[in-house]
């Protein structure tokens, strides 16, 4: 019923009732996550949830601003309350708070022109905006950098953002899955893999600054390239560029084009078993058809999250011995790998 008196409420605390380990919770938070899309947060607050911590995500003339759902004065959610006069609202007593999360007005006040403590602010989030994503890290001190998506960095180039999508499934897995090719044939002959099962070439995985790297020469089943070129199937390469933890971009290269697609995928762990996912996706033509390519994505995920929901253990088995490898498993071993040598997720508990 009541909190001890040396209870702390800062952004370095355990979310009540984590799903994380607390090992991997502190790690976690000192990354960079998606949490929105940049366009959706317009004239009023939107919620949002980030490694079990609930915050809020609005707008004012200097931006996209973040912060833990908690109004700092009787802990009201402030994804009820509302912008008005570029500040945003409490819904339970008016608190007024900026950009920066300083109150600028307390209503209740007898003297309105009276100082307001510092200490009356919100727990903000340090956030970012890239790409048409809202990022945001809850520690403040990001030790690995945001993706780079170089296409995308081009002003010409125009984004098409995919429906975010929410999975019951540990990120890791989605990540995994989105790095797979072995399982094209099977899952996805309804719209890009060429239904007859061929052997996959072996393939080096290669370190980079942001991640992991890899080329792949694949046969799509059917043609869904404007690129003029008339042909039954395309010889393609796909070239993944995965930024630690949860983001990667596959460039697609048909080899008698020069037509090039990029779908960048980044997931949020909204808890160790829930994930929201951001995609992008465009191609090099003047004016990609964003509606044929934002529903034959749409069609793609609906195909692969039946099946990663269903995986099994639910967390992603960091221990490679715990579950059995084939050749094309290349990239998820060294992603497994990478995560416990460079930033030691899935340690033991210290007895």
């Amino acid at each position: 019923m009541f909190q001890s008196v040396n209870h702390s409420k800062f952004a370095s605390d355990l979310p009540r009732n984590c799903t994380f380990d607390e090992n991997d919770w502190r790690i976690l938070c000192n990354f960079w996550h998606p949490i929105a899309y940049a366009h959706e947060i317009q004239d009023e607050p939107e919620k949002a949830r980030l490694l079990d911590v609930d915050l809020v995500v609005y707008r004012t003339s200097q931006g996209v601003s973040v912060a833990r759902d908690i109004c700092p004065h009787r802990g009201t959610r402030l994804s009820a309350g509302w912008v008005r006069d570029d500040n945003l609202v409490c819904p339970m007593h008016g608190l007024c708070f900026d950009h920066s999360g300083q109150c600028t007005k307390i209503p209740s006040m007898p003297h309105q022109n009276a100082k307001i403590p510092p200490k009356m602010r919100l727990y903000s989030v340090l956030s970012e905006e890239r790409y048409g994503i809202v990022w945001a890290c809850l520690s403040g001190e990001p030790n690995w950098t945001l993706p780079t998506w170089e296409m995308l960095d081009d002003p010409s180039i125009k984004l098409n953002f995919i429906p975010s999508g929410t999975w019951m499934a540990a990120a890791s897995r989605h990540v995994e899955n989105f790095n797979d090719l072995a399982h094209f044939p099977f899952v996805h002959g309804g719209t890009f893999g060429n239904e007859t099962p061929a052997p996959l070439p072996l393939y080096k995985v290669h370190e980079t600054d942001y991640g992991l790297t890899f080329d792949m020469p694949y046969l799509e089943g059917g043609n869904r390239f404007p690129d003029g070129v008339e042909a039954d199937d395309r010889e393609v390469v796909y070239t993944y560029e995965l930024t630690f933890p949860f983001s990667t971009a596959i460039y697609i290269r048909p080899v008698d084009s020069d037509y090039v697609q990029i779908i960048a995928d980044t997931v949020c762990p909204v808890s160790a078993h829930e994930s929201k996912l951001f995609q992008i996706i465009t191609d090099n033509t003047e004016e990609p058809n964003a509606e044929y390519l934002v529903k034959e994505s749409s069609q793609i995920n609906e195909e692969d999250k039946p099946l990663v929901e269903g995986q099994h253990p639910e967390d992603l088995p960091l221990d490679l011995t715990e579950e059995m490898h084939i050749p094309a498993d290349r990239i998820s071993m060294d992603y497994r790998r990478a995560l416990v040598k460079k930033f030691g997720l899935g340690a033991p508990i210290a007895s």
